[in-house]
Formats: structure tokens, C-alpha cells, sequence
């Protein structure tokens, strides 16, 4: 426990000495609050087919015709929050681990007795803090209160925890500059996906996509599907965490 809490300490300082991961996530809370107000908020839609708040510019007559239940219209709180969510915190969570290689501090702890998961623990729940208080604020600049505010910290933590836990697995691997594009992927995919049915579906049975359709879907409430492969991803990333420390592939 006591060398779970020393590492928590030791992150939280790393994280305001290189404040790279709550500058993003600010600067893009900075976009919604700009952008909503120069778009108008997100749920002043001046078209409703079939009690679904749509865009001006989508064609009603094509949404009766063929309606698109996989394409949702994205709102700034989703879209921004889904790129904090899947590209941020697993580039960032993949870039504190590595600074940890190459000043050697991570050779030093483990010399010291700490055991592989509790660097996972420790490293994990400072990142995750640090990303709820931040995704509250995302929650408020979406404008989305009481009942929603919490559906839309049970989505997004989730979602967090899952690239936390990647973005630390892809930090401690021999090729930790795997984590870029794979983050830019489940980053900037649920946006793209909006556009095309065929990305879409393809997409639907990631984390990060679900979080996406989560949102989107607030008000009807929290999908159990949604939190079933949420908790399969985490599932699949602690089983390669451990196989890969098993078979040698993860760097100390």
C-alpha cells in the first residue's frame, strides 16, 4: 500500500511539473464553451424527425427513407470529451510512463521492491483523478446537469479507465510509439464515423464509440450493452498486460 501511495504522489507531481495532459484537456473544454457559442448549444436543433433533434441541413425526407440509427449527430460535449477520452489520455498516460524510462525512475522503484501492479495501480489512479475532474468540466460545459451530469461521468470514466490502462500497457512496451496512432484512431474514429455508415459499424464495438452513442443517448438513460464492452476492452488489455509481462515484452 505504502509503495501504491508513493507512486500516486509521485505522478500527481510529474503531472504539474509537465502539465501536458491537463493542458489538452483544457484547451479543449476552451473549444466547447467557443464553438457552442458560436454555433449555438448543441441541443437548439431547429429540425425534430421522429422526436430526434437534427441538424438543418439533413435531409428529413432521406432520415424517413432510410434512417441512420448508427450515425448519431454529435454534440461539442461528446465529440471533444471522446477525443479527450480515447486520443489524450492515451497518449499522455503512454508519455508519463515513458518519461518514468528515461529518467530511470521506474529501474529505481522496481529496485525497490515495487511490484508490476502496483505501478499499475498507483500510475492509474493518479491519471484517472486527474482525467474525472476534468471530465466534469466537460459535463458542464455540455451543459448537462443532475441526472445527466452523473450518466455522463459513469460513460466517460469508464471510457478513461480503459485508455488509462492501455496507454500505461503501450508505455511500458518495446514499442511504446504504437500508442500515437492507435490513440489518434480511437480518438478521431467516432467523430469520422458520423459521416460514414460503413466506419460506423465497424467501429460500433469500440470503447470509445460506445462512450460516443452513450452520450448522444443520455436522456434515454445508461445501455447495459454499452458498459459490457467498455468492461470486455479493460478485460482483454489487463490479460495482455499480464501476458506480456509474463513473456518479457514489457520494459522496466
Amino acid at each position: 500500500m505504502k509503495n501504491i501511495q508513493a507512486i500516486f504522489i509521485k505522478q500527481i507531481r510529474s503531472m504539474i511539473k509537465m502539465p501536458l495532459l491537463i493542458g489538452q484537456g483544457i484547451m479543449f473544454i476552451i473549444m466547447i464553451v467557443v464553438m457552442s457559442f458560436l454555433l449555438g448549444p448543441d441541443r437548439e436543433c431547429p429540425t425534430y424527425t421522429d422526436d430526434r433533434c437534427v441538424e438543418a441541413h439533413v435531409c428529413e425526407a432521406c432520415l424517413r427513407d432510410n434512417p441512420i440509427h448508427s450515425l448519431p449527430t454529435p454534440t461539442m460535449a461528446g465529440l471533444f470529451s471522446v477525443m479527450f477520452m480515447g486520443m489524450v489520455l492515451i497518449s499522455c498516460s503512454s508519455a508519463l510512463v515513458q518519461e518514468d524510462k528515461t529518467t530511470h525512475n521506474l529501474r529505481f522503484m522496481t529496485m525497490s521492491g515495487m511490484k508490476p501492479h502496483q505501478y499499475l495501480i498507483g500510475t492509474g489512479a493518479a491519471l484517472f483523478m486527474v482525467a474525472i475532474a476534468l471530465l466534469l468540466l466537460y459535463a458542464l460545459a455540455g451543459r448537462h446537469f443532475g441526472i445527466e451530469t452523473l450518466h455522463f461521468l459513469a460513460l466517460t470514466a469508464a471510457g478513461a479507465l480503459v485508455s488509462i490502462l492501455f496507454g500505461i500497457a503501450m508505455g511500458l512496451s518495446k514499442a511504446p510509439w504504437v500508442a500515437t496512432p492507435i490513440s489518434m484512431a480511437f480518438g478521431f474514429g467516432p467523430m469520422f464515423s458520423t459521416f460514414n455508415e460503413n466506419l460506423a459499424r465497424w467501429l460500433h464495438f469500440t470503447y470509445t464509440q460506445q462512450v460516443n452513442l452513450g452520450i448522444y443517448h443520455i436522456q434515454d438513460g445508461l445501455q447495459q450493452r454499452t458498459f459490457l464492452i467498455i468492461g470486455i476492452t479493460a478485460l482483454v488489455i489487463l490479460l495482455a498486460f499480464v501476458w506480456m509481462h509474463r513473456k518479457g515484452e514489457l520494459r522496466w
